[in-house]
């Protein structure tokens, strides 16, 4: 080949970009975030190794800590106010501690014990194309689910990942399309009710917003995500436990389906709509929110990125919003809307005849 040889800087940055992920990992692990929030103030690095290995309940080497730090430094989550302190940036204090409420604490603690294992059977997931469950943990992947949610520690850790990614993109997936038409809304599979928290916030005449998901699901949403009392919500947010997949009683003017289709295969989908188009009352709205992908399916990065974990951890998919005009259309639905909202997700809105 003739011609300038390219700089190898970006294929050097992607044979590194683990590393970062594996520091922002260990960090998050040792606390190191927390004890410089909970401090108040800037601390040294042995005041830090003190503070992790109080919390570890074993010695922690003060070498290896002041290399993590630093490290933590030129990424931008700590810095030195002065020399040989360290201290949060606003990038951490926003987002790496638990009491902020946006925080995504849960959400590094579940890409580090699920989603990167999961990722280093990439190869062999696109080579069968399908998830590596069964490789990687040595369980089936049937139910991919009843895995993360083995123990309480670990649907609590999901559902905090989970709500702290819907939390910034809520407010921007509830006014992509005038919903000021509904006063009432089912958000199936729901969570945490950070959508239907949303939407009640910004429409006033909201007068019912139902979460449904799991027993187990609902039990920790009510005790640790619920809006305190008072606020916006009282009186009109609510949960319901049950599978998403059964029939519900009462006919709504919206059901919310936020990060549920990229889940499921292609059966499991129809299923689902088919059940939100008998839930919605004639002239109801569903709203999709999912990450797009563009026209061609050639990106954004984030989105295929994200379809590759879909491959490696469940039977779904990405979807562009022609394919999502597709999908909804069989199931009977009109009018397909799609909107890129400039958050982390995106709307898909479409109307029951």
């Amino acid at each position: 080949m003739g011609g300038i040889t390219p700089d190898p800087a970006p294929v050097l940055g992607l044979l590194n970009a683990f590393r970062s992920s594996q520091a922002l990992f260990a960090a998050v692990d040792l606390a190191i975030f927390e004890i410089l929030k909970t401090s108040n103030s800037p601390l040294s690095l042995q005041l830090i190794c003190e503070g992790v290995a109080c919390r570890r309940g074993q010695r922690v080497s003060e070498d290896g800590l002041d290399r993590l730090c630093r490290t933590c430094v030129a990424l931008g989550l700590l810095e030195t106010p002065s020399p040989g302190l360290y201290s949060l940036t606003p990038l951490a204090e926003n987002y790496l501690v638990t009491s902020s409420s946006t925080s995504l604490v849960g959400y590094c603690t579940h890409s580090a014990r699920v989603v990167w294992p999961l990722f280093g059977g990439l190869s062999s997931a696109v080579a069968s194309g399908s998830q590596v469950w069964q490789q990687i943990f040595g369980q089936p992947g049937s139910d991919v689910f009843a895995r993360i949610y083995s123990t309480p520690a670990d649907v609590l850790r999901f559902l905090s990942g989970m709500h702290s990614f819907a939390t910034l993109s809520a407010p921007s997936v509830v006014t992509a399309f005038d919903l000021s038409f509904a006063t009432s809304l089912v958000d199936l599979g729901g969570a945490t009710g950070a959508i239907a928290r949303s939407a009640c916030e910004s429409y006033p005449g909201l007068h019912s917003a139902v979460v449904v998901d799991l027993p187990h699901v609902v039990a920790d949403a009510r005790a640790n995500f619920a809006p305190p009392p008072g606020g916006p919500c009282d009186g009109r947010l609510s949960w319901l436990a049950a599978d998403f997949f059964t029939e519900q009683d009462n006919q709504v003017d919206v059901v919310v389906l936020s990060r549920i289709l990229h889940d499921w295969d292609l059966p499991r989908c129809q299923q689902l709509l088919a059940l939100s188009h008998r839930l919605l009352r004639p002239g109801g709205a569903l709203l999709v929110a999912e990450m797009l992908l563009e026209s061609d399916r050639m990106g954004p990065l984030p989105v295929l990125l994200q379809d590759l974990n879909m491959l490696c951890q469940t039977h779904g998919r990405e979807r562009s919003a022609a394919e999502y005009e597709e999908l909804l259309g069989a199931a009977g639905f009109v009018d397909v809307k799609a909107r890129k909202t400039g958050s982390y997700l995106d709307a898909v809105l479409a109307r029951k005849p």
